[in-house]
């Protein structure tokens, strides 16, 4: 399998957290026609084509917003995708939706973006490389910024927080630390993200494990240095949001 993360263009930076690529090599794999989804805080739009090839037919197109459950949808066969990874907070901004309103939806791009999508799509279909298709994606997701449109600090800089902390920063201290009160800062972070702090927090440690590429000598030592209470608490956290054992969730990461 072949994975490469491209940074997006400066303006977006705090919008897009990376476009990424994927391809399997069909002399040594069937194609695929699973589309397995796992714990996220972000929103991936997916574009699913035959191969890599420059003329390559686009399959479909599909939105997974942000979620805290693992899923396995069934979808034409697919041996490349291009994908633009979205931060929760950039969904009104971008999709011109809330966050908590799509939380958890596997939908076709259309059903959010309506005849821009299909504009979109046609664009990354007609591109003739990946390099080209990232141009397409910069441009398209450019247009749509309302400079006008601020971005909450507060929440921003809390959410900076967890991610340097691997998810392990106590709420209080995140309260404390945007001026709130433990209510107000759960009300407003929800609504900025689609999640509340607790629950970020942990879909954030989680995404620690799975970055860091299995480089962890075992389960134990992933668990105590990212403060799990233990190796079984570890083990359950993995599973509620992929829906595989840590072990499993590898194989399949590799196939």
């Amino acid at each position: 399998m072949f994975y490469q993360k491209i940074a997006p263009c400066e303006p977006l930076k705090e919008l897009v957290s990376h476009y990424w690529a994927a391809s399997w090599d069909s002399r040594l794999s069937h194609r695929k026609s699973i589309y397995y989804t796992i714990a996220n805080t972000l929103t991936d739009i997916t574009f699913a084509f035959n191969d890599s090839s420059s003329n390559s037919q686009l399959l479909f197109t599909a939105v997974q917003v942000h979620t805290e459950r693992p899923n396995q949808i069934k979808v034409p066969g697919f041996n490349h995708l291009v994908g633009a990874s979205l931060f929760s907070h950039a969904i009104p901004e971008l999709l011109d939706r809330t966050p908590d309103g799509l939380k958890g939806e596997f939908i076709p791009l259309k059903d959010v973006l309506g005849a821009d999508a299909d504009r979109l799509a046609g664009q990354l279909e007609d591109a003739p490389n990946l390099s080209c298709q990232i141009q397409v994606l910069n441009n398209f997701f450019y247009q749509r910024l309302n400079p006008k449109k601020d971005l909450d600090g507060r929440m921003a800089y809390a959410i900076q927080l967890i991610q340097s902390n691997q998810g392990q920063k106590r709420i209080p201290e995140l309260a404390s630390a945007c001026s709130l009160s433990q209510k107000q800062f759960g009300r407003i972070f929800k609504a900025y993200t689609g999640f509340n702090p607790k629950l970020f927090s942990r879909i954030v440690r989680f995404e620690a494990v799975v970055k860091s590429g299995k480089t962890w000598s075992s389960q134990t030592e992933a668990a105590h240095e990212l403060g799990y209470h233990d190796q079984a608490h570890f083990i359950r956290e993995f599973k509620s949001f992929t829906g595989l054992i840590p072990k499993d969730f590898w194989k399949l990461s590799e196939a």
